[in-house]
């Protein structure tokens, strides 16, 4: 028996975007949701990359990059603690399929292939997150943690924060030349 609703032919609205003139973007990206989405100068953000501000505000930092097949923002309503949505520090490199739904990732982490942070986690700086692990909700890492097989966690305080900042940038620059961007589409 066929269902009786009417289904929508419109195209979903678009959210609020602002980002600086800098920024690239991939005319395939996927941005969705009534939130408003922020990008910083220098970012890069991959095609297929899915942000979602249906549920809350994502603010993406400088220099970030952002890969393809992968997920940024709430995927369900968030808890009363996570009303500033999803924040996403500078210098950042989301890999290739992770999924981050914290509420906090600070400066120069790296969120390797295939990882998932859930609601409400914190990161702190320069912490990396190694593939297909996992960051429990609410959970909260500290500064220069690497969190890597079955969730175990070592500190790492290399001292080269400021290299892998400047590796990042370079990296954007090279990501500005490969990938055609078009941020007019989404404003």
């Amino acid at each position: 028996m066929a269902s009786s609703k009417r289904v929508s032919i419109m195209p979903a609205p678009k959210p609020p975007f602002s980002c600086a003139p800098n920024i690239v973007i991939a005319d395939n990206a996927s941005l969705t949701g009534t939130h408003p989405i922020s990008v910083g100068p220098q970012s890069v953000i991959h095609p297929r990359t899915k942000l979602n501000s249906t549920y809350a505000p994502i603010t993406i930092g400088s220099s970030c990059i952002i890969s393809e097949r992968s997920m940024i923002g709430l995927q369900s309503a968030p808890s009363d603690y996570q009303t500033k949505g999803v924040v996403i520090g500078n210098g950042v490199v989301v890999e290739v399929g992770a999924v981050v739904e914290a509420m906090e990732i600070g400066e120069g982490c790296v969120i390797e292939v295939n990882a998932r942070i859930g609601k409400g986690a914190v990161i702190g700086k320069h912490c990396k997150i190694g593939a297909m692990c996992e960051v429990a909700e609410g959970d909260v890492i500290g500064d220069f943690t690497v969190v890597y097989a079955n969730g175990m966690r070592r500190v790492d305080r290399g001292g080269v924060e400021d290299l892998k900042l400047r590796m990042v940038g370079r990296q954007v620059e090279v990501l500005r030349k490969l990938i055609p961007s078009n941020p007019a589409k989404f404003q």
